[in-house]
């Protein structure tokens, strides 16, 4: 429900007198605001006594109310079960009603977080035939505009210290692509980066190299890696990769779910909370952790962040024997090249060559989206393409690489020339089909089939564009439907 809605409803109808004038009280507004629902709305969104409010509570409920910020919805009294606990035992959940099960919670958030003055309250509609208490219809909400009030989520420590950063750990990936040594991976084969080139362009398994890629694969494998070690901790979580494949699989994501079911999205969270000089100790993750996660199990914290950093994911320094971590500056910035000639070099017979131990990570994206790429004496060569720098000369001729490049490369300069001179003259397209369709419920039946497909085109006048192989699955619904085929050839 919108959060302005809720608001409105909870002022109008949701909260008593008493409530009102509790939270007058917490909040310092005025008494008279309470005789009015309408004043009294506009002063409860305001930013009058938040902090104060903010700063009075526990260190549970304020990393609690970073939770419910970070997900950005309604939820029920049960979610408070994590930060308060409830009445029942678990043996006796199934033969306690709900209101017994969570009075003491609700007691708790109602005393501690409404009346205070920081959580929207509303009492959710329903329909007739749902027997529910009103307890189980209530919805909490934390206003986005309290947000920059709370304070800090994680305890940290100061130092001013450069701290270990493995930054190797992306350049030995790059190495990967002529043959270079490679960490053993800790992912399944389904989720494969090997770095590869394919028909003269760089992949990351199965799709075209984005530098960003690269700092997937990291995380990726940082989640791999203390998988290991969550089973033996807490026997029943799941695989995170194998759960991240299967989610992927059923084509769904839900936010709420990944941040409490992620400890690496919570470590991250939590990391990027600090500000200059500020360290994390592992330790200093578990309060958040249980409340983020809802479980209570004792996490492997110090293996968690640990690995972080052996995958040069976390930069670590240690103090007095204790290991403390933080989120480096740029993963992807690379400081040991300033000038493309640095990486880039043309032979005498014209040939480009990459040098993969210095190149930046994002400068190999943009020459691989312009050049035919392959191995030539354990190295790295580049070829200019026609076709790749037409496709993409808007984007980068205007970078300091490519500029290089046709300084520099009489084939690059070259090839550069003839596509600016062939620019929007002439567009082909290969094993294209386009197709009338007249019978309007036909080419919407159609439509809907292929809604989630980038190569599926509508077009105006009932015509539609498909690659030749969706063919044979569009034939079958047209001869389905009852209708026929009728072939056209261009003479």
């Amino acid at each position: 429900m919108d959060m302005q809605i809720m608001l409105k409803q909870m002022c109008k109808n949701d909260l008593n007198d008493a409530d009102v004038k509790a939270i007058c009280k917490s909040r310092g507004f005025p008494a008279k605001e309470a005789t009015s629902r309408d004043v009294f709305e506009n002063f409860f969104i305001s930013t009058i006594g938040i902090k104060e409010v903010l700063d009075s509570l526990t260190y549970e409920e304020v990393v609690f109310l970073h939770l419910l910020n970070k997900i950005n919805t309604e939820v029920d009294v049960k979610y408070f079960r994590r930060l308060y606990g409830s009445s029942g035992s678990a043996n006796n959940y199934y033969y306690e009603t709900y209101n017994q099960h969570y009075k003491e919670t609700f007691k708790k958030l109602k005393n501690n977080l409404v009346r205070k003055g920081v959580l929207i309250i509303i009492e959710q509609e329903v329909h007739a035939y749902e027997k529910t208490t009103k307890m189980e219809r209530l919805r909490f909400r934390f206003p986005p505009e309290f947000a920059d009030f709370l304070p800090p989520v994680v305890r940290t420590s100061k130092f001013k210290r450069a701290g270990n950063f493995k930054k190797n750990v992306l350049r030995d990936k790059l190495l990967e692509i002529i043959g270079g040594k490679q960490k053993p991976s800790p992912l399944p084969e389904q989720r494969s980066f090997t770095l590869s080139i394919k028909n003269g362009d760089l992949f990351s398994g199965n799709e075209k190299f984005k530098a960003n890629h690269l700092l997937k694969w990291q995380r990726d494998c940082w989640h791999a890696s203390i998988n290991t070690e969550m089973k033996a901790n807490i026997g029943e979580i799941e695989s995170i990769e194998i759960k991240r494949y299967k989610l992927s699989q059923m084509n769904y994501r839900n936010m709420q779910d990944e941040i409490e079911n992620n400890t690496i999205e919570i470590t991250l969270y939590a990391l990027s909370q600090l500000k200059e000089y500020e360290w994390l100790a592992a330790d200093s993750l578990a309060v958040m952790i249980k409340i983020f996660t809802g479980k209570m199990e004792d996490y492997p914290y110090e293996h968690i962040c640990e690995a972080g950093w052996e995958w040069g994911c976390l930069v670590k320094v240690v103090v007095d024997g204790k290991a403390y971590y933080q989120l480096p500056e740029d993963p992807l910035k690379d400081t040991t090249s300033s000038s493309p000639g640095q990486y880039i070099q043309v032979e005498p017979d014209g040939t480009v060559t990459l040098d993969l131990a210095n190149i930046p990570h994002t400068a190999l994206e943009m020459l691989a989206s312009v050049a035919i790429l392959d191995i030539h004496d354990s190295g790295l060569r580049a070829t200019a393409s026609i076709i790749k720098i037409g496709n993409t000369l808007t984007t980068v001729r205007n970078g300091n690489i490519f500029a290089w490049l046709i300084k520099n490369s009489p084939g690059f300069r070259t090839t550069t020339e003839m596509a600016e001179m062939r620019w929007g003259k002439q567009v082909i397209h290969k094993n294209l089909m386009i197709a009338r369709i007249k019978d309007l419920s036909l080419k919407v039946q159609i439509e809907k089939s292929y809604a989630g497909s980038r190569s599926f085109v509508s077009l105006p006048d009932d015509y539609i564009a498909f690659p030749d192989d969706f063919l044979p699955a569009i034939k079958k619904l047209v001869e389905t439907s009852g209708h026929v085929i009728k072939k056209a050839r261009y003479k």
